[in-house]
């Protein structure tokens, strides 16, 4: 590799960077600034914070009906008592950092508890800020008033000490007024709220998949023997159910039209919010089944353009009487030949892995689909009712198997079983009359 040193120091010859780097000062090194990249990572650490939320509900840590979503808070734990305990997620990107009563961050999110306590203080058992960075903990040493007043853990120690704020001592006696006035100026609500938080330190910012690769998933029920591939997998899995319900997304019918609660938004959108343990275990379960793959058997069909195919297909979905579903299973089945055929060219080590299972996984579907219908009274009919199961059958898969299938979608599948058709693998119930002869 050719690479030129000086001002251009480490970039490749042949590969500039469009418009130089970003926020250099006059091209000497500088800090990066990446907005975007940041946001990404500290949704995810959000997001992460949810799965190990529900984690702790699976692992019977602490018993939990439901985990609510960006609903009042980042996340609101329901409890089986009908109570609540409200969580807010913050991440600090500097080194060894500690959160201290000076820190923006850390103000905000008890105003917000404050916010709260008054409005539904009487449901509220406890408020939880979940964060990669620890509370700052004054050493035994430690004997400067500034310094003992800048600890969060213990002014919340202090307050858990004494019925009233009145009582706190010096120095957390001052730095509890001086939070009064940071959030919202209520003693009392801030005094209940202090007895009630709670700090829990995550896994480091840029180690939380890990983190939850190595040491949560495999705690989960029936998870102890996967492979780190297959905890990677079910990470991935359960971070994309809880950013799922973190987004305000309607689908369905309420995507059209649907009644709007008293903030605007649909009813459907809010109930989305809301896991429950049970849809996590049943993620679980069916993340961590095995996936079915053929061994290479011969079954096969020629990839490209294959003359006589599309008419062998017409001829036998006209002898099933088949004949207007035709033209749309010829388009899926042209696409599909294209799109295997990009497969084979991007993925040529894997091609021959990848094709065996998807033919041998849509012939036996579609063999089986047959069987299931081999007893419909009305011949004319068969054949449509045989068309529905397998359409039914390959939306199935690509929607609740897409591993088996890797990961091709229902149209794809469609059109491989127009491709077996036309290559004579799989008629629609009705053989073409030169197939019985030849016993077909």
């Amino acid at each position: 590799m050719s690479v030129i040193y000086g001002g251009e120091m480490g970039q490749e010859n042949n590969k500039p960077i469009p418009l130089g780097l970003p926020e250099q000062v006059d091209e000497l090194a500088t800090v990066p600034l990446d907005r975007g990249d940041e946001t990404q990572e500290r949704f995810r650490y959000q997001w992460s914070a949810g799965v190990w939320l529900l984690a702790q509900s699976l692992t019977a840590v602490r018993t939990v009906r439901a985990l609510w979503c960006e609903h009042h808070d980042d996340y609101l734990l329901e409890l089986p008592t009908g109570r609540f305990i409200a969580v807010q997620v913050k991440t600090d990107s500097r080194e060894n950092a500690c959160w201290r009563w000076g820190d923006d961050a850390l103000v905000d999110a008890v105003f917000r508890f404050c916010s709260f306590e008054g409005k539904h203080g009487a449901v509220i058992d406890g408020y939880e800020f979940f964060s990669n960075a620890a509370p700052y903990v004054p050493a035994p040493t430690t004997k400067r008033a500034d310094s003992l007043r800048a600890s969060p853990i213990r002014l919340t120690q202090c307050c858990s000490r004494v019925s009233a704020f009145s009582e706190l001592e010096e120095p957390y006696k001052a730095a509890f007024a001086s939070l009064v006035c940071k959030t919202g100026g209520d003693a009392v609500l801030l005094f209940r709220v202090l007895r009630k938080l709670r700090f829990v330190q995550g896994p480091v910012l840029r180690g939380c998949d890990d983190a939850l690769a190595v040491s949560v998933v495999p705690k989960l029920p029936g998870c102890a023997g996967l492979t780190a591939v297959s905890c990677c997998r079910l990470r991935d899995e359960l971070i994309g159910l809880v950013q799922a319900a973190c987004r305000l997304r309607v689908a369905g019918i309420d995507g059209a039209f649907g009644y709007l609660a008293t903030n605007g938004r649909p009813d459907a959108a809010i109930r989305g919010k809301c896991l429950t343990p049970e849809s996590a275990a049943e993620l679980v379960a069916r993340t961590r089944q095995p996936t079915f793959r053929f061994v290479d058997n011969g079954t096969g069909i020629c990839i490209g353009a294959t003359a006589g195919r599309a008419e062998v297909l017409n001829r036998k979905m006209r002898n099933a009487y088949l004949g207007s579903q035709f033209e749309p299973l010829r388009m899926r089945m042209d696409s599909a030949d294209q799109r295997l055929m990009e497969r084979a060219f991007l993925e040529p080590d894997d091609f021959d892995e990848i094709a065996n299972q998807l033919i041998s996984t849509v012939l036996v579907e579609c063999k089986d689909a047959e069987v299931m219908t081999f007893d419909h009274a009305d011949e004319k009919t068969r054949g449509l009712a045989i068309y529905k199961e397998i359409l039914q059958r390959m939306d199935s898969l690509a929607k609740e198997e897409s591993a088996r299938v890797f990961h091709e979608p229902k149209d794809t599948l469609m059109g491989i079983a127009g491709m077996l058709s036309g290559e004579c693998k799989f008629a629609w119930g009705t053989p073409l009359e030169e197939e019985n002869q030849d016993g077909a």
